[in-house]
């Protein structure tokens, strides 16, 4: 299934690259985990420790999700030198990123760290994503307690043919808020046996709902408690600038 939003997918997927393996989670799972989330510049790279293959990097938070903010962070590689196979990666000056971060104390940054790089300047459409993807960050916040036990994972259409989803072909679709969440129970080959809503779109849910149970595969969530768990949550995400764009989902399920 084509994503949503390919940038996003493609830097919060699993990497694999030579020996460098990351392991994958979902955007609200990435939110859930991390310590620190956030929208930063990086000012400055420094501090090259060609032994330790590693380097300093200064940044500002132009905006701050989730935690505390910091001013400097260790970055895998060397300036300009990142060995991908290795997990390392180049960052420099003016660069911006949306990172998901999860450390005590020291925080660093690799290929395999949830990240998306954004322009140099903000847009329009990246201010609007930006926006709901905070509306969302807000909710998972505020509404921990519904989700413990369970993890969120992601689903594809098993039937679709073309370039886009059923989900993103939903004729008339004019949504209240911009993502929903699900939670669903599902048998041996992945497919959707029960599903309960958390909280929805507000527009087309019962075709949403019928396209879940009908189209969708879903990933199996990881568990170290339950080896195989039976229930997850899935996550759908609006992408209003993927209106009349060929290859742009307009419901994701991330």
């Amino acid at each position: 299934m084509k994503k949503l939003s390919l940038l996003l997918f493609l830097l919060l997927s699993i990497i694999k690259v030579s020996a460098c393996k990351c392991v994958y989670e979902t955007l609200p799972q990435n939110y859930l985990n991390a310590s620190v989330v956030g929208i930063i510049k990086i000012v400055k790279v420094y501090d090259e420790d060609s032994q330790q293959r590693n380097y300093k990097a200064d940044v500002e938070f132009e905006k701050v999700y989730k935690g505390t903010p910091f001013k400097t962070m260790n970055v895998r590689g060397l300036i300009g030198n990142s060995y991908s196979g290795a997990c390392e990666i180049d960052v420099q000056p003016n660069e911006r990123y949306l990172i998901f971060l999860n450390s005590d104390s020291t925080y660093s940054i690799s290929s395999c760290t949830p990240k998306a790089k954004l322009g140099i300047k903000p847009t329009k459409a990246e201010n609007l994503w930006l926006k709901n993807l905070g509306k969302a960050f807000n909710y998972l916040d505020n509404n921990k307690f519904r989700f413990i036990g369970l993890q969120f994972t992601s689903c594809y259409d098993e039937t679709q043919t073309e370039h886009v989803s059923d989900l993103s072909k939903i004729s008339r679709f004019k949504p209240k808020q911009p993502f929903a969440i699900y939670k669903v129970k599902i048998d041996d080959r992945s497919k959707i046996q029960e599903i309960t809503p958390v909280t929805t779109f507000g527009s087309k849910d019962d075709t949403i709902e019928n396209i879940l149970k009908t189209n969708m595969i879903v990933s199996p969530p990881r568990s170290f408690w339950i080896p195989s768990p039976k229930e997850a949550l899935l996550f759908l995400f609006y992408n209003k600038e993927n209106i009349g764009k060929p290859y742009g989902e307009v419901i994701s399920c991330d």
